[in-house]
């Protein structure tokens, strides 16, 4: 929205724009985002262009700006496990019959391991190393991020790999997640089912290089090998996207850390994020244009969660920053 108002106040002031402007506007990027991404492979050539602009990304804190010149892909699984033809009484069936819950525990517990290393044959084979000014930034963490971090979550301490500093975690290393588990009896009260079908929600974020499709094919040939006896193992594969690291020293990039610069008082940081903007990676494959991944959410936004919000000074700081991103340009 806020870059419609910066369009707006263009052509208000102005009478026109200082360059050309295509918008793309798409709703399915929590689903997968299918319907853009064979629209931009379709018809490339009406959306040919200088620079991509991708407003969904956010900075530290309101003081200190930032670009992301880097965003991890995903692959979005269904793990589906079934033992009996029907739901079975414990107490008649109990010792004897398959429990796809039970052999959904024994598969999550071994995929990652209680010290957080993702135990998938073959997955960090292409993870790219990081440039060592990449590896000063994490360790030392001049922005006090792993502050942040745990004041957000309101925990004490990191879980995962301790041998990665946790800037490294969230934004550079493939990580492993379970979103949800379903089957059997979760109401009030109680009725021991032995459940006949068990599911688990699982993604996987993928760094640069790491290929979603390969990822799956190494993750579906993982969760069967780990498959206890007696049961049936679906894995399905939901959605995927592919990872992006964007050049930082495109006439693009620099005309957005300008305009940052102008509006907020200080040269903008550059970030990888951890999470994934799959038309990014998309944008750069089929369109070959400079991504520039502008924007302005906050760490305690609560993204995903209950009371989502938008800082609204940074809505209007926003507003200023795209417009001025324009104007450069232009210029």
């Amino acid at each position: 929205m806020l870059v419609f108002k910066a369009l707006e106040s263009l052509m208000t002031v102005n009478g026109r724009l200082p360059v050309n402007v295509k918008v793309l506007i798409e709703g399915e990027e929590e689903a997968g985002g299918e319907s853009i991404d064979h629209y931009v492979r379709t018809h490339p050539e009406r959306l040919q262009c200088d620079a991509a602009f991708i407003c969904d990304t956010g900075m530290p804190s309101k003081q200190i700006p930032a670009l992301i010149n880097g965003l991890r892909g995903i692959v979005y699984t269904e793990v589906e496990v079934r033992g009996a033809k029907r739901d079975l009484h414990s107490g008649e069936f109990g010792g004897v019959a398959p429990n796809p819950l039970h052999a959904l525990a024994l598969i999550i517990a071994k995929l990652k391991d209680a010290e957080g290393h993702i135990q998938i044959p073959g997955l960090f084979d292409k993870v790219r190393k990081p440039t060592e000014a990449e590896k000063e930034f994490w360790q030392n963490d001049p922005l006090h991020i792993n502050e942040s971090l745990l004041e957000e979550m309101g925990v004490s301490q990191f879980s995962g790999e301790n041998e990665y500093p946790p800037i490294e975690r969230i934004s550079a290393r493939p990580t492993l997640e379970v979103h949800g588990i379903s089957g059997g009896f979760t109401g009030d009260g109680a009725k021991t089912v032995i459940p006949a079908v068990g599911k688990a929600k699982i993604s996987l974020r993928l760094p640069p290089d790491l290929k979603s499709e390969e990822a799956f094919a190494l993750f579906e040939r993982r969760v069967k090998e780990l498959a206890p006896p007696g049961v049936q193992v679906t894995v399905r594969n939901i959605h995927g996207g592919e990872a992006v690291l964007v050049p930082v020293d495109t006439p693009a990039i620099q005309a957005a850390a300008s305009a940052l610069k102008e509006v907020y008082g200080k040269e903008p940081v550059y970030l990888r994020g951890g999470g994934s903007i799959p038309i990014g990676a998309l944008f750069d494959e089929i369109l070959h244009a400079s991504v520039v991944l502008m924007g302005f959410g906050l760490p305690d936004d609560n993204l995903h969660a209950p009371n989502e919000k938008y800082s609204l000074s940074q809505f209007y700081k926003g507003i200023r920053t795209v417009a001025r991103f324009l104007q450069k340009m232009g210029e």
